[in-house]
């Protein structure tokens, strides 16, 4: 065989194995739309459907609304929301793109939090809320909290996003190398390779059963990553300066919650989590021993630290409005 009937012999290979793939992913994409459907209801947000998981019942206790990391989504707080449930209502759901949310509009924190109020407006869920944002849910929180003051009782940052963080951190290149990364994840799962490779990830371990049978489909799939990606691009563009623009919470309830296990840049990640606590002056920081960014919410030893840690800032809430 010649060189160049070799080197053709190799593309049409590649091309064969890339096809196969691509309709891999998409029989196995469908067959997991069948096997998991929403398990909260689509909600209108102006041509648009979030997906919201709303458990428990009302209660004298704030409603609770739990915001998901950067590609992440309602089923990874699982163990936080049955915890809660059985003495208030939860609201979980999934910002546009993510989990069970159709994609479109745009992916800054304010943005977010717009989608994100909308959707409490249309369901007829109303204040006061305690907020809890994890990762970069915390920059949505914060936007929420800002954009709608008088609705929000309190908040629990969960090993939260700090907008300067990526600044802060200059092998991210503003977080584009982050984004980079969830654009070859996107890729990767377009032709099936995340399925071929089931290896653990961080995002899930110690999930319930079911929760972590979503979220290994979701994250086999590539919407979420690219919607990560693009929420990443746009928080250097427009989330960092929109949070860094907010006007804190007073003294509305605030409790930082960090973590002891931090692969790299542990001293400047742990500083930024100081500097949270500035953001009221009722606040308090509490380092989770053993857990890492990760395990903070999907393992149950730690999400009970987070309820608990959601609790104190609702029962601090309820005294403060009672004056």
């Amino acid at each position: 065989m010649k060189p160049y009937q070799a080197t053709g012999a190799v593309l049409m290979g590649m091309l064969t194995l890339a096809g196969a793939g691509a309709s891999w992913q998409a029989i196995a994409g469908r067959r997991d739309r069948r096997r998991f459907p929403p398990p909260g209801d689509l909600v209108d947000v102006g041509g648009r459907r979030l997906h919201l998981v709303v458990s428990g019942e009302p209660s004298l206790a704030p409603t609770v609304i739990l915001e998901a990391g950067m590609a992440s989504m309602s089923a990874n707080w699982a163990w936080v929301r049955r915890e809660l449930a059985e003495d208030r209502r939860v609201v979980s759901y999934d910002r546009a793109g993510l989990g069970w949310s159709d994609p479109g509009g745009t992916f800054d924190a304010a943005a977010s939090a717009a989608d994100l109020h909308a959707a409490l407006e249309v369901t007829g869920i109303g204040p006061p809320f305690v907020l809890a944002g994890h990762s970069y849910g915390g920059l949505v929180t914060r936007m929420f909290a800002d954009r709608y003051p008088a609705e929000v009782a309190g908040m629990v940052l969960v090993d939260s996003s700090h907008p300067d963080q990526w600044a802060r951190i200059p092998a991210s290149r503003d977080g584009r190398t982050v984004a980079l990364g969830n654009r070859m994840a996107a890729l990767a799962a377009r032709f099936g390779l995340l399925r071929l490779f089931r290896a653990e990830r961080p995002f899930i371990a110690g999930l319930p059963a079911r929760e972590y049978a979503e979220m290994r489909a979701y994250l086999a799939r590539p919407q979420g990553w690219s919607a990560g990606a693009d929420g990443l691009l746009a928080w250097a563009r427009t989330s960092r300066a929109q949070v860094n623009a907010t006007s804190g919470l007073g003294d509305r309830p605030l409790v930082v919650l960090s973590v002891t296990e931090q692969d790299r840049y542990a001293e400047i990640l742990t500083r930024l989590q100081d500097e949270l606590t500035s953001l009221s002056s009722t606040s308090s920081h509490r380092t989770v021993a053993g857990a890492d960014h990760y395990t903070l919410v999907s393992k149950p030893e730690y999400a009970a630290v987070v309820s608990d840690a959601i609790r104190a800032v609702s029962t601090l809430a309820v005294r403060r409005a009672a004056g």
